[in-house]
């Protein structure tokens, strides 16, 4: 396994294998590929795609097609809880798993809708959660588009984020290109999963379709003893062309 490794080629082979090319010169012979990146850079590195799955590469839209610099493309990761009003602070930070403001811009009168995700709440199965009183630890913040005229305290700020390619619209066209991937799933030896290969722009489905194009090449569904897991499964692959 390469992280942080970026992938330049995808050859088919005369004998069905796949041979990848990376940018550190390496190449591997494969079976199988899945791609689980975002759509726009998989006709580049699979070059013998045919004219369905040119058509379908070309097709998805995201977030940031249309709004490339808004601050919801861009996000603050800090524990600066003061990012939420002294009056229900506490009892957020313990309790809320969003804090979303709503305002006009002074500048240009235009709305902004700010959003921070309270992961102290949202990830309570991380050990040193378990562990550190709510009161006694640093809160774990992500804020997307700070209202204006309000700050961040930089001492506090921990990283930054980019969601570049991370949200499809909920459009027609993305439908389209979901349905119409039964047309190419596996041709070749070859499988698509991601975010834009679902019916919406959700952490769970994005989730599930990897473990559908796992399936697919031959790994067990890990959870078949719940139910309802297993249905959102099923009905998943079936969407999906798996």
């Amino acid at each position: 396994m390469h992280t942080d490794t970026r992938v330049l080629d995808v050859k088919i082979n005369q004998d069905g294998t796949k041979t990848v090319f990376d940018e550190s010169g390496r190449s591997t012979v494969v079976d199988r590929v899945v791609f689980a990146c975002q759509v726009s850079a998989i006709g580049n590195i699979h070059k013998s795609h045919n004219w369905i799955e040119d058509t379908m590469f070309s097709v998805p839209e995201y977030a940031d097609d249309w709004h490339p610099g808004t601050g919801h493309m861009h996000a603050v990761i800090h524990n600066d809880g003061a990012i939420v009003p002294e009056k229900f602070r506490k009892d957020w930070l313990q309790n809320g798993s969003n804090y979303v403001e709503v305002t006009k811009n002074p500048s240009d009168g235009k709305l902004n809708i700010e959003n921070t995700y309270n992961f102290g709440v949202q990830s309570p199965g991380i050990k040193w959660l378990q562990d550190i009183p709510a009161d006694e630890r640093p809160p774990m913040l992500i804020t997307h588009a700070v209202t204006e005229g309000k700050e961040i305290d930089p001492a506090k700020v921990v990283g930054v984020g980019n969601h570049a390619r991370a949200h499809p619209l909920y459009s027609g066209w993305n439908i389209m290109t979901m349905l119409s991937l039964r047309l190419s799933q596996g041709r070749q030896g070859v499988y698509y999963c991601c975010n834009w290969t679902t019916p919406g722009n959700t952490h769970d489905m994005s989730l599930l379709s990897g473990i559908c194009a796992a399936h697919a090449i031959g790994a067990e569904y890990p959870f078949d003893l719940e139910s309802e897991a297993a249905k959102d499964f099923g009905r998943l692959r079936g969407l999906m062309g798996l």
